[in-house]
């Protein structure tokens, strides 16, 4: 992995695999963005590119700037990321105290289709890909109970998703209700969280009982003693590096299916480069097929489905790198 550092920014660039003829990944602001997270979701972003079959790195990238002189930080790594990484094709996205405007002066080289950056159409890829493995794994979600880990917009996007399918969303957050929230109650979620949502108050939803549990809130939100609660049998992360190792080990010992995040989130990856003509309701078919087909390639042994996926994606990384990168996105 190769670090860059991006001049009169306070930024740097997390380069995995630093042969490769593109890398891409987010940028992140923050007064303090630590290279371990930075390296941690290059990583993952790697293997879901072999896990797709794709020549393509993870890269990560962060500017550590104080809130005073944030958009001077922004804008000088905007301007200076291509001189630092010496012409390579190396393409960013907005995340964290970034906006798609704050990027608009890399986009001028990003080969990338603009439906990728389309906030909207960039968490539909990714519901539809969540959602198609966990029907891969689970069987069709009509009539299953889903509890999803956090609250958010992007939580109750997913919940929306889930109900399209026929799902029952019985856990919110730290909210539930056995017999699901519907999609009323998700209006006036997404209007106002406060003192208006039907249910119970939980410690955490994660432990109600139902078929599969939906996780991501934040990184590592799953270590061994909240897995230990999880009560479906069937855990799908819905963001990157949700589970940690030993959550894994924990899961296992209680059979526990936990789906490799770096394919069930892979979904937004298709719509980088699309076929001519594609729109987004034919990348969400196109991913619905491409998750679900990766999963059941998988030998569905006693290693467990995360490490398999490891192993599947490190044989396609080995087809093109001499070396495989040290350390796995678990």
């Amino acid at each position: 992995m190769e670090y860059v550092s991006v001049p009169d920014s306070g930024g740097f660039v997390l380069i995995d695999l630093p042969n490769a003829p593109e890398s891409t990944g987010i940028v992140r602001w923050a007064r303090k963005i630590l290279k371990d997270g930075a390296a941690g979701l290059a990583r993952s972003m790697t293997y879901s590119y072999a896990a797709l079959g794709l020549k393509v790195s993870g890269a990560s990238a962060g500017i550590s700037a104080d809130p005073k002189v944030r958009g001077e930080s922004v804008e000088a790594f905007g301007a200076h990321l291509a001189d630092a990484v010496g012409g390579r094709r190396v393409f960013r996205a907005a995340a964290k105290g970034v906006s798609e405007a704050d990027l608009a002066p890399l986009r001028v080289l990003d080969t990338r289709h603009t439906m990728y950056f389309d906030p909207e159409t960039h968490q539909a890829l990714t519901n539809q890909g969540v959602l198609a493995a966990a029907a891969w794994a689970h069987g069709p979600l009509a009539g299953a109970r889903v509890a999803i880990d956090g609250g958010g917009d992007g939580e109750v996007s997913l919940a929306r998703a889930a109900l399209a399918e026929g799902a029952r969303v019985v856990a919110l957050g730290g909210r539930t209700l056995a017999s699901g929230f519907d999609a009323e109650v998700l209006d006036a979620w997404a209007g106002d969280a406060d003192g208006v949502l039907p249910g119970e108050a939980v410690a955490d939803g994660l432990h109600t009982g139902s078929d599969v549990a939906f996780v991501g809130a934040k990184t590592n939100s799953v270590d061994h003693d909240r897995m230990a609660g999880v009560a479906a049998p069937v855990v799908v992360p819905y963001a990157r590096l949700a589970v940690t190792t030993r959550g894994l080990a924990v899961a296992a010992r209680a059979d526990r299916r936990v789906l490799p995040d770096f394919v069930t989130v892979a979904g937004p990856l298709s719509a980088q480069w699309p076929s001519d003509g594609a729109t987004a309701e034919s990348v969400a078919t196109t991913v619905r097929n491409l998750i679900t087909e990766v999963l059941a390639a998988l030998p569905g042994g006693d290693d467990g489905l995360v490490l398999e996926a490891c192993i599947a994606a490190e044989a396609f990384l080995s087809t093109w790198q001499d070396e495989l990168p040290f350390g796995r996105p678990i």
